[in-house]
């Protein structure tokens, strides 16, 4: 593709189009392709704004920084944390690139990426995860939620306690359907078959998964869904799809809000079925093979001892 054909908010829109149509190729994760819109859409506002550039290869690293400080004060909390700053440049990283390889001219963004990431706190990374009070709270309260039979009361009540209890990811748990759930083989002491298997299709690593999850935690939420003739368990009603992400999010931070538990987010609950299953167990394997990940080191950042076990201990 020619780098340059008109102005530069038609080239940008021209190689924007030609990126997601290969992100798509790549088979992307929907998640993925979202924080892709969301910056290079405001990327696409900035262009359009800015008076800086006139032509794509006007594009420079300070144009990046201009753009990244603009981005920040238009935010809701005027700044981004590191981690938030850090992905958005990967973001803008990625599609540089891309034009890079893709161009006719060979013009290259290469240079403009150079030591441009922000550095990270030499600090060891907090998880964020509910206590056990806070979960019993959580817990009471879906179930008093489910005795008025509203249908998002289930849809709530399953997909928290699918990510509290199985460690799914909430794209896991929004593109499940029902005959994805069935129950497993194993048994417990008494020969009875205790647990559900969940294949999963839309996993972070592409690759299809099993998780597993104790079949009295959500056995009513699935009688209920039984019920229903929709393609996709977490479909809102009169709707053919599944419900978006940024929806569940609202409704549950609205639940955690009422029930005055701070730490808030969905990836939350993956956090708090880690520490609890690490707490009872110890077993980082068992922990790594629970939570499907590739690297044992991901895993090893739940390996820290709470400060209730260090009590204990002294005790």
């Amino acid at each position: 593709m020619k780098l340059e054909k008109s102005t530069i908010l038609k080239d940008y829109n021209r190689w924007l189009k030609a990126y997601m149509r290969h992100a798509k190729h790549r088979e992307v994760s929907k998640n993925s392709i979202l924080i892709y819109n969301r910056v290079l859409g405001k990327l696409g506002e900035y262009i359009e704004e800015q008076d800086e550039a006139e032509k794509l290869s006007d594009i420079d690293r300070e144009f990046f920084f201009d753009f990244m400080e603009w981005f920040e004060e238009s935010s809701s909390k005027g700044s981004f944390a590191t981690k938030t700053k850090t992905l958005y440049i990967s973001v803008l990283k990625s599609f540089f690139v891309y034009i890079s390889d893709n161009n006719d001219e060979f013009y290259t963004y290469e240079k403009e990426f150079k030591d441009i990431m922000p550095k990270k706190a030499n600090k060891s990374k907090k998880i964020k995860y509910l206590s056990d009070d806070e979960v019993s709270k959580l817990l009471k309260f879906l179930e008093e939620s489910l005795k008025n039979k509203k249908h998002y009361a289930y849809i709530h009540s399953l997909g928290i306690k699918l990510m509290l209890y199985a460690g799914l990811r909430i794209s896991e748990v929004l593109s499940l359907e029902l005959d994805d759930i069935t129950i497993s083989d194993l048994t417990d002491e008494d020969g009875n078959r205790d647990f559900y298997e969940i294949y999963l299709k839309d996993t972070k690593s592409k690759e299809e998964q099993i998780a597993i999850i104790p079949i009295k935690y959500i056995q009513k939420e699935l009688e209920y869904f039984k019920t229903i003739n929709n393609k996709y368990i977490f479909q809102g009603k009169g709707s053919k799809n599944s419900i978006d992400r940024s929806n569940f999010y609202l409704s549950v931070s609205k639940i955690l809000e009422s029930l005055n538990i701070k730490n808030r987010g969905l990836h939350i609950f993956r956090h708090t079925c880690a520490m609890q299953l690490y707490r009872k167990t110890g077993n980082l394997l068992v922990l790594k093979e629970t939570l499907r990940h590739s690297d044992i080191k991901t895993t090893m950042i739940y390996a820290h001892a709470e400060k209730r076990d260090i009590a204990k201990a002294m005790r």
